[in-house]
Formats: C-alpha cells, sequence, structure tokens
C-alpha cells in the first residue's frame, strides 16, 4: 500500500508542487516499461531481487540532501535493500545521508574533473590512494535494517588484500575477485547488520580504492549517489570504459539519473552544439555500460548570479550567463536520445524560483543562490517521487494498453 510521508520538509513544500505537478515526461526510454513493472513487483511482494538506481550529478547529487530524501521515499514504499555505493572515502564538502566515512592515515584523493589528476577512473570517478596504515571509517548515522548486508569495495592493490576489521576485533581478509590483470576488482564480504557500524577497511599501501558499497541481502531499492562538487556531464568521458561496463553489470541499475548542469550553466561561452554532443556522449557511455536500465535526465535547477558575466532573465536578479541555453539543450537531447526527463526548473515555479524560494519565511535556498537548503531539496525530491509514481502508473495502463491492443 502506498503511503506519503507527511514530515515537516513535505508540509513546506506542499505550495510548491501541488498547484502545477512536474511530470515525468517518457520521450520513448525503451527500458522504461521494465522499471515500472519492476517497482510495481516490489510493491507487490512479487519480487525477490533488489532494484538499483544510480544518480550520477554535481553537488546537488554529491550532498546527498536530495538524494536522501529521494531514496528515504522510494525505500518508504517499495523497500529498504541497503544504503548502496559510497565514495571512496571522505571527501571535502560531500556527504552520505546515512553514513560518516572518515579516513585516517594518508590518503591522496583523485578527481576526474580535475585534468592533472590522472588514473583509471571507475564509476564515479573518485580514487582514493593509501600511502600505508590508511584506514577508512565508517559509521552510519542510524540504526540499520535488519538481516544481513554485504560489503563490498571496488580496489587496485599488487598483491597484498584487503582487510575489513570487524566490529570487536575481528579481521577479515578480503582478496579480489575476477581478473588479476583487470583495473578494478571487487572484493566482498557478508556480515550481520549489528556489526556494519563501526567498520574499519584497512588499506594496503598504494592501494586505490574506487567505492564502497554496502547493501542489504532483501528485496527493495538502493540509490546511490555518485556527485562531485563542481563537475558537469562531460566528466564521464574521463572514466574508463571497461571498468565502467564491469562496475553497471555488475550493479545492474534499472534507472540511471543524469542530474547535471548547474556548473556549465555558469559558463559564460557555453556553444550549444558543443554541449549537446558532450551530453550525448555521457548517455550513450552509460547506456553501452548498463543495457538495461532507463535514463533520466533531469533538467538543471533554477539559480541566480548577480555578478558579471549574467544575463537577464526576466526576474529580479539576473540568471548564470548559459542556464536558459543548457536548459533548452538537456530537453533537446532527451528527446533526441529517447530518455526519461523531468524539468527541475520548472517544478521550482521557473528560472525566478530560486529567487522565490530564497525571500520564503523557510528559504528553500542558501544565500550563494546556487544550492537549496535541506528544505528545498527534500521538497525537490518529494516532487520527483511524486512525479516517478505518477509516470509508473501512467506507463502501466499504457503498456497494459499497448498488449491489449496487439492481441
Amino acid at each position: 500500500m502506498r503511503y506519503f510521508c507527511f514530515c515537516v520538509f513535505f508540509l513546506l513544500a506542499i505550495h510548491v508542487v501541488a498547484d502545477q505537478p512536474t511530470p515525468v515526461h517518457d520521450y520513448g526510454d525503451r527500458k522504461a516499461p521494465a522499471l515500472w513493472e519492476a517497482l510495481q513487483q516490489l510493491e507487490q511482494g512479487q519480487r525477490a531481487q533488489p532494484l538499483r538506481i544510480i544518480q550520477l550529478g554535481d553537488s546537488h547529487t554529491a550532498g546527498d540532501y536530495f538524494t536522501g530524501q529521494l531514496r528515504l521515499r522510494l525505500q518508504r514504499q517499495f523497500g529498504n535493500a541497503g544504503i548502496g555505493w559510497l565514495t571512496p572515502g571522505y571527501v571535502t564538502n560531500q556527504r552520505s545521508h546515512q553514513v560518516l566515512l572518515r579516513s585516517l592515515g594518508k590518503w591522496t584523493l583523485s578527481d576526474s574533473k580535475i585534468a592533472k589528476h590522472t588514473g583509471t577512473f571507475p564509476l564515479g570517478g573518485l580514487i582514493n590512494t593509501s600511502a600505508g596504515n590508511s584506514i577508512l571509517e565508517i559509521k552510519t548515522k542510524e540504526e540499520l535494517a535488519t538481516g544481513q548486508w554485504q560489503v563490498s569495495i571496488w580496489q587496485q592493490s599488487k598483491q597484498t588484500p584487503w582487510s575489513l576489521a570487524l566490529v570487536g576485533g575481528k579481521l577479515s581478509k578480503l582478496p579480489g575477485q575476477g581478473d588479476p590483470k583487470a583495473s578494478w576488482r571487487l572484493s566482498n564480504q557478508l556480515i550481520d547488520a549489528n556489526k556494519v557500524n563501526g567498520l574499519r577497511l584497512l588499506a594496503p599501501s598504494g592501494g586505490k580504492l574506487g567505492g564502497v558499497i554496502l547493501d542489504r541481502q532483501a528485496p527493495g531499492i538502493t540509490l546511490d549517489a555518485l556527485g562531485i562538487n563542481g563537475s558537469v556531464a562531460n566528466v564521464i568521458s574521463r572514466w574508463d570504459t571497461a571498468s565502467l561496463r564491469t562496475q553497471l553489470q555488475w550493479r545492474d541499475p534499472q534507472l540511471v539519473i543524469l542530474a547535471y548542469g548547474t556548473n556549465e550553466a555558469f559558463g559564460k561561452d557555453l556553444i550549444p552544439d558543443t554541449y549537446e554532443t558532450e551530453l550525448r556522449n555521457a548517455i550513450r557511455k552509460v547506456r553501452a555500460a548498463a543495457p538495461n536500465a532507463a535514463i533520466l535526465l533531469i533538467g538543471a535547477p533554477s539559480s541566480a548570479k548577480t555578478k558579471a558575466p549574467n544575463i537577464n532573465g526576466g526576474c529580479k536578479l539576473p540568471l548564470p550567463p548559459s542556464l536558459i541555453k543548457v536548459q533548452n539543450s538537456q530537453r533537446r537531447i532527451a528527446r533526441q536520445e529517447k530518455t526519461l526527463y523531468w524539468d527541475w526548473g520548472a517544478m521550482m515555479g521557473g528560472n525566478c524560483g530560486a529567487q522565490a524560494w530564497f525571500k520564503q519565511a523557510v528559504p528553500f535556498m542558501r544565500p550563494d543562490l546556487v544550492h537549496m537548503s535541506p528544505e528545498g531539496y527534500a521538497a525537490s525530491a518529494d516532487a520527483l517521487y511524486m512525479a516517478l509514481v505518477r509516470e509508473m502508473d501512467d506507463g502501466l495502463k499504457r503498456e497494459k494498453f499497448r498488449r491489449e491492443k496487439s492481441q
């Protein structure tokens, strides 16, 4: 049975989303019918395996406020299959809604958005390298759902295995699985829920960590939030194609959300044709690596920029110089590439929305008029959640009609 969380955030958001609900548009994604059917099966208790969702994006994703609320709403309706894929250790100014990651010892972070950083970048685009005696401590922010959990890491090391220190002092070796010559190898171990909090991952000297995944062995939803502050969609071009294919085939998501556009919008010299080529290539690279996944492209949200360069968008404050170009290109590419599409800017009331949200009694925007407050991200996630459920219902009806007509 479906139910909605009438929490404070949602009540604050009602006036934003109720009058003009912003739908998820299906521009012909061939995998969308399977996604809607899988969600229905979860809801009805007819699906035993988890359904994986991955969101790739910029700071709106990296803060895990938006994805944290979306994860909460989806898991309440469709079941909780765990925390999912985390960044490979603590990353400055990034967070997980559910986990505290503490990097002990010396680690060196490589970020795929930074041109001088090199490496065989995995899914998510971050590599953390141990200098020896390095430890990653994992602490959960709330009590976990009961049952067995699987701790998985994607790692590179020459010979020495990684180790997992369980609560109580037990130490387990995590030898790599698969081809030893592969760029990234998977290591995992099953543990009980009460032993997840306080885990310590011990890294060998020179070992590279590409991701930590915490999955509950139960049907339901995982939503992996893999964002990088300051990134653009073209960052995906720097991720290793073979590694991306291997990792996405292992994860086997049924939905990949691409949530970029804010940083592109602040570029003063954006050329739409170039940007559209980069966005198209990102979509095709993800689709080739995750052939079972529907793709949801999220349009860039409203923002404002008081200092030049900027443009007059008909609002009290100017807009980022390329915001409208980016939004128009995103919708055009969604149609051309036949993806799902959700217009975040429209949900905010248009491109003056950021300014209106900041002036509310409970501000939905931060003073930078780029990032949202926790309440603003929650309102946005609630709106997308409701749009996804509505599109699921509509999609199931369309598919039923199509099948009946073909008989």
